[in-house]
């Protein structure tokens, strides 16, 4: 007997849409409830679904491995048990909602919920980023809708099922994640222009990050990666070796933050090359690196078909004998020069090689790559000059400059000061609405209740008060009433129902 559901009787296209539609109609309410708890609620609840989640870490890299081809499965384990354990405990002292005082400049300060989000979830780190936003949207009590990578369909749906169950389980309501089991771009296309879509994340390729800025809704979007990596002639050579190689090689070169390109100051480029080949990869003769060039970029467009692939495997298509454990494939780039095609992006364990005087020379050769893609995003130097690298970053129009270490971890917090995120944003240069690392705090609006203050603003920046104030941390907990503040989460609450 045929379905009666008119989704399953509509061509595919139709059907992609009118779910796009039901989706959001059910997000809707999913949103009103979670709006009605306390933040300290919501962060309980995604503390639990993420507990619920990480022993799962393990069976779904190896499914996203094996559905997309893309990547190594001991470092999508990794990223998964990232996303299941710093989360929620990277923000568990940050204000993501309820009401709070700022004393110095007699402001009263009210989170506001965005309401329905939309995540875009990409082919290389399908897991991890659902898992991430789903998270990040209990935490600042919001519902998801995810639209995902066709390559990855199997693996998100039944993720992100699990992960509804789980909210579910901790008393959360139906609906507050979902998926779009038909992925097409129309279909995408319209969850975006949806007036019912509140704020939309969007990670992917830069035509999808395009059309969710023209959608007519906010977005916080992100930009490409093509990561430069200067070694400069103070630099700890095997150090650098290492992390360089290691980077690349991590999930087989596919995460935007991965090196792209290395610059080697001519002073210390022969035993850095020596170095990255004790390391495990293969430098390549130029004959080699053409073979190389000429399969990853036929024609001069990018074959998709070597993202996260094995260093063994592409060499082994283009004919270059390399041992099958080699890390990385190193291709010297003798003239580089604006539209060379391995100053690219290659989302893949192939590095491109250039041969410096300066680091003037070097900053030349990334502004190159600039022109293709990469703007906002980062890039790597080592060196034991300090200067040097404050430098480089001043020269560049990257927002991310990872010193002496992983640009694929470090640019993440890893070692660094920078907020642990899987979701990069590229700033203007990179055409994105944010600068920083996503984190849950975009997620919620602050609404700002301010009393007479004598001066004003200005006069309390003069006196230094409002400098105080922001350095105590506007984050602390509210310290109105417990009635009060239960008060005005009430009342928000019935102000994002009026408005609906």
């Amino acid at each position: 007997m045929s379905s009666l559901n008119p989704i399953d009787l509509a061509d595919n296209d139709l059907a992609a849409l009118q779910e796009a539609r039901l989706l959001l109609a059910q997000a809707r309410p999913a949103a009103d409830a979670l709006a009605a708890w306390t933040p300290e609620h919501a962060k309980d609840v995604a503390k639990r679904v993420a507990a619920a989640l990480l022993p799962r870490a393990d069976f779904y890299a190896e499914w996203a491995v094996r559905e997309t081809r893309i990547g190594k499965v001991a470092d999508k384990i990794a990223k998964n048990q990232l996303a299941c354990t710093l989360t929620t405990s990277a923000w568990d002292r940050v204000a993501l909602g309820g009401v709070r005082r700022v004393d110095a400049l007699r402001i009263v300060e009210i989170g506001r919920p965005a309401g329905v989000v939309v995540g875009l979830s990409n082919s290389t780190s399908p897991v991890a980023t659902i898992i991430f936003k789903t998270l990040m949207c209990l935490m600042t009590r919001n519902a998801l809708v995810v639209s995902p990578h066709p390559v990855a369909l199997a693996c998100c749906t039944a993720v992100t099922r699990e992960l509804q169950a789980s909210i579910e389980a901790a008393g959360g309501p139906a609906n507050a994640v979902q998926i779009l089991t038909r992925p097409t771009v129309e279909a995408t296309g319209a969850l975006m222009r949806d007036p019912r879509t509140d704020v939309i994340l969007a990670t992917g390729g830069t035509p999808m990050v395009r059309a969710a800025y023209c959608s007519g809704n906010p977005a916080i979007g992100v930009g490409p990666g093509n990561v430069p990596i200067y070694v400069d002639a103070s630099a700890d050579i095997d150090a650098a070796a290492q992390q360089i190689v290691t980077a690349k090689n991590f999930d087989h070169g596919s995460p935007c933050s991965a090196p792209s390109v290395v610059m080697l100051h001519a002073g210390v480029a022969r035993p850095m090359l020596q170095a990255l080949a004790r390391q495990g990869a293969h430098v390549c003769t130029e004959e080699e690196s053409l073979k190389i060039q000429h399969h990853v970029f036929p024609g001069g467009r990018f074959n998709g078909k070597v993202v996260g692939r094995p260093a063994h495997e592409i060499a082994q298509a283009t004919g270059v004998r390399v041992p099958g454990d080699c890390q990385a494939l190193i291709c010297p780039i003798a003239q580089p020069q604006a539209g060379h095609v391995l100053l690219k992006e290659k989302l893949s364990p192939i590095l491109g090689c250039v041969v410096v005087q300066d680091m003037d020379q070097a900053v030349g050769v990334a502004r190159q790559m600039l022109q293709h893609s990469g703007a906002g995003h980062t890039s790597g130097i080592f060196t034991a000059d300090a200067s040097q690298a404050v430098a480089w970053g001043a020269a560049l129009d990257y927002y991310r400059v990872v010193v002496n270490g992983s640009t694929v971890l470090d640019s993440t917090g890893a070692n660094t000061g920078l907020p642990y995120t899987f979701t990069i944003g590229t700033g203007y240069a990179g055409k994105s609405s944010v600068d920083c690392n996503v984190g849950p705090e975009l997620l919620v609006n602050w609404k700002r209740v301010a009393f007479p203050l004598p001066g004003g603003w200005a006069g309390a920046m003069a006196s230094g008060a409002a400098t105080a104030a922001a350095s105590a941390g506007a984050d602390e907990p509210a310290t109105l009433t417990p009635e009060l503040s239960a008060m005005v989460l009430r009342i928000v609450q019935e102000e994002l129902e009026h408005i609906r």
